[in-house]
């Protein structure tokens, strides 16, 4: 399975939030320096798991980003769906085939993205974070 640069850099964020305690805010910088992604790519990432209601933002000295919920109620497939749509792609498989309406290639991709989604939904945030 391929990730899109943002699902990949989204799973890397939540699982520096999983890593440390909630009560602990993680910043952009710390993450940005850790990893070598710009900040403003970041942020690109943080209003998505935000719209998403997966993480939260604390201002001022001492903010920074928490998990919205506790890790083992995040699934893989909660952070990737996150960023359907973003820069045109979207994890559903859904393209249209220039050859009809039933196309066996379209067939195929939207069951093999039905199975993926079903095995993401059953990993938590938890598990991989370790």
């Amino acid at each position: 399975m391929h990730f899109q640069k943002y699902e990949h850099y989204g799973l890397l964020f939540m699982g520096e939030l999983a890593k440390v305690n909630s009560e602990q805010p993680v910043s952009l910088v710390e993450i940005s320096r850790r990893h070598g992604v710009s900040v403003p790519f970041l942020k690109k990432i943080v209003r998505s798991l935000r719209a998403a209601r997966l993480v939260q933002s604390k201002e001022g000295v001492g903010g920074g980003y928490t998990l919205a919920r506790e890790p083992e109620t995040i699934s893989m497939w909660d952070i990737i769906s996150a960023f359907d749509g973003i820069a045109g792609e979207t994890n559903s498989g859904n393209t249209v085939c220039p050859i009809n309406t039933f196309c066996l290639p379209q067939h195929i991709r939207a069951k093999l993205s039905e199975s993926i989604k079903k095995q993401l939904e059953k990993i938590s945030l938890k598990e991989v974070a370790r």
